[in-house]
């Protein structure tokens, strides 16, 4: 039975034929090189200190400037090319962590929510209701609102009912 995909439909139709091919070089050509550089670092460090040691010049320790830059080279290849797995592992260990996270926030802050939309819209109802409280009379000429406190209408100034 063959395994799905750790990749997604949306995500392939983003990779090209041509970056899965590089990521292929990449995965097989950057350790070996990084190995070839390896060896070539161990082969000048062996002979180094088997001439500290008295058995003449060190006469392959040109192999370390060959060896270190080989090293270096492989080792970007390799993490070019495997760049698109460790994101995807990474993205598959942290991304349940953070939907833990955001959830537990959720349900943490839910009631301090609820408290702070039910104060808000008290204060809105209080509001209309002052409002309302403040302008009970209305004149009986042209239906102007006004102050329960004034006397004449603001409008056509006509006697208000006390």
């Amino acid at each position: 039975m063959k395994e799905p995909s750790p990749i997604s439909p949306q995500l392939k139709r983003l990779q090209t034929p041509e970056q899965k091919a590089v990521g292929n070089f990449l995965r097989k050509i950057g350790p070996l090189i990084f190995i070839a550089g390896l060896i070539c670092t161990i082969i000048a460090l062996i002979n180094f200190f088997m001439a500290m040691s008295g058995s003449g010049e060190p006469r392959l320790f040109w192999l370390f400037f060959l060896g270190m830059p080989l090293m270096f080279v492989g080792g970007v290849m390799s993490q070019f090319g495997f760049l698109g797995t460790v994101t995807r592992f990474i993205a598959g260990e942290t991304a349940p962590v953070a939907a833990d996270t955001v959830n537990y926030m959720a349900d943490e802050t839910k009631g301090a929510v609820e408290t702070v939309a039910k104060s808000a819209a008290k204060g809105v109802i209080e509001g209309i209701e002052a409002g309302r409280a403040a302008a009970t009379n209305f004149c009986p000429h042209c239906g102007f609102p006004a102050k329960a406190e004034f006397r004449f209408c603001p409008k056509c100034g006509q006697a208000l009912a006390a």
